[in-house]
């Protein structure tokens, strides 16, 4: 029979167990006490953020557009021939200043002047033909009145001979009644009857000679139109003479090479003898150098540069392009030319951009002074004095570095802090019945600092107008500082110092909001 035996365990174990239940009962109490006191600790993530406020204010904003740019003369001119031919002399090197419609060489081509002097000498032959027409005019109007007399002379003869026609009728008539009463011989009838056959007949000759005379008076003028109408021929081929000695005298004109402008020669390649021919393609665009053409295959016979006024070219950047335009404050500073700022104006620009670097053209006019003491601009500032005698020049193909100043004044305008790009979009948050609200904007230049702002999106409610933009009218509440916590449409607690209508300025550093 098998027996059963209880373990024996002590009281004391059973007594530990139940410390170490009671002990850990009340560690859990009491780290629930204390998570409940952190969770009262932590700031409610449902309270609206307190934010600073602006109002768009009038400025004026200025904007310093820098770029490198290079000198070019107010003209450069390459000359080339028109004919093909020889340099027969050549009058001037480079360095020389030449004057407007100064030979500058003479060419040699025999063959155009030999077919200008044969223009000549047909001018003059037919004017004698003009001369040689109007004479035979003369002539072809007295054969018209001769011809007309000889057609009166017969048309007399034929009323003659049709008035003995007449009498003769008559008298045969009457000789025939008293032949019959036998009171007349039958021989004087018939002689009677043979007077008045031979008028008959001569009437018939003398109408006859009407129609040759009328004929010869008819081919008379016609002789005479003829006539008339030679020397109108005569006449047209003398203009016709004169235009093409003229163009001969014009290629004449070619075989001198005349300076276009006052200026300077800044390249010559002509020598005693040299074959030179017409070529295409203008080589002064090439600003390295001068004495060669694009094509490299030829060169001008000058190069003359205009000397009193240079051209500083500037390329102005894609969105600062719309503020550039003539009359806009500008300096060059060439470093080249004394080193020091040249007060200027922009002069002209080419309105439309680069399509490939999308820049805008522009150009600052600076005058090389004609008087030696002093040195002014378009805008007639002074630069600096020089001592007596000196020749101050700016030369083609000095580098500058040029400034050109937008001002814009009274433009609406707000701190660069209180905006935010996102693409080319720029967006700003206003605050509207306590609510931030997230607004496209369209902006203008800015100085760094300052942004000038031209229109805002307009509210939902307007969006179906016309235009979904209205301009800026200061009153709107623009939020400053960490733009990055708002949410669109979410509320918003406004600072106290904003309530009281002391927005900060964007140069206050005590209240101004950090930038971004």
């Amino acid at each position: 029979m098998i027996r059963r035996h209880r373990l024996a365990v002590p009281r004391r174990f059973f007594c530990r167990i139940g410390l170490l239940a009671v002990g850990l009962a009340a560690s859990m109490l009491s780290a629930s006490g204390c998570s409940e006191k952190e969770k009262n600790a932590v700031t409610s993530v449902s309270e609206p953020p307190t934010v600073r406020v602006t109002n768009p204010k009038p400025r004026r904003i200025v904007r310093v557009v820098g770029q490198p740019s290079f000198v070019e003369s107010y003209e450069r001119t390459s000359i080339y021939p028109k004919v093909t031919g020889y340099i027969e002399k050549w009058y001037v090197d480079i360095g020389d200043d030449v004057k407007k419609g100064q030979v500058l060489a003479d060419l040699f081509v025999p063959e155009i002047r030999e077919d200008y002097q044969t223009k000549g000498a047909t001018v003059e032959l037919t004017k004698r033909q003009i001369e040689l027409a109007q004479t035979e005019v003369k002539v072809t109007q007295a054969d018209v009145i001769a011809a007309d007399a000889r057609l009166g002379a017969a048309k007399a003869i034929l009323e003659k001979y049709e008035a003995l026609v007449d009498r003769w009728d008559s008298e045969v008539k009457r000789l025939s009644r008293e032949t019959k009463s036998g009171v007349i011989d039958r021989q004087v009838l018939d002689e009677s009857k043979n007077q008045l056959r031979g008028n008959v007949a001569a009437r018939a000759a003398a109408q006859a000679d009407i129609e040759k005379a009328a004929a010869d008076l008819e081919a008379a003028k016609a002789t005479e139109r003829k006539s008339e109408v030679s020397v109108d021929v005569a006449r047209a081929n003398l203009d016709v003479a004169k235009s093409d000695w003229k163009r001969m005298e014009a290629w004449v004109g070619y075989l001198k090479l005349y300076a276009p402008f006052d200026g300077r020669i800044v390249a010559r390649n002509a020598n005693t003898g040299d074959f030179v021919k017409p070529m295409i393609g203008d080589p002064s665009a090439d600003n390295r150098a001068p004495h060669l053409s694009p094509s490299g295959t030829s060169a001008p016979i000058y190069v003359v540069d205009r000397t009193d006024v240079v051209r500083i070219f500037v390329d102005i950047p894609e969105h600062d392009a719309n503020y550039v335009k003539e009359g806009s404050k500008a300096t060059v500073m060439i470093r080249a030319f004394r080193d020091r700022l040249i007060p200027a104006t922009v002069t002209r620009t080419s309105w439309a951009l680069n399509v490939k670097s999308r820049t805008l053209r522009a150009e600052i006019d600076l005058h090389n002074s004609e008087t030696p003491e002093v040195y002014r601009d378009r805008g007639e500032h002074q630069l600096d004095n020089v001592k007596p005698g000196t020749k101050v020049q700016i030369l083609p193909g000095m580098y500058a570095y040029s400034k050109v100043i937008i001002d814009r004044p009274d433009v609406m305008a707000l701190p660069e802090a209180a905006l935010m790009r996102q693409g080319e979009r720029t967006f700003c948050w206003r605050c509207e019945n306590g609510r931030a609200v997230r607004t496209e904007i369209e902006i203008g230049i800015t100085d760094g600092e300052w942004v000038e702002v031209t229109n805002r999106q307009a509210p939902p409610a307007a969006k179906g107008d016309a235009d979904p933009w209205v301009p800026f009218d200061g009153s709107e509440q623009v939020i400053l500082g960490d733009l990055s916590i708002l949410t669109d449409g979410a509320a918003v607690n406004v600072a106290a110092a904003a309530e009281k209508g002391a927005a900060p300025a964007a140069g206050d550093t005590a209240s101004e909001p950090p930038r971004r």
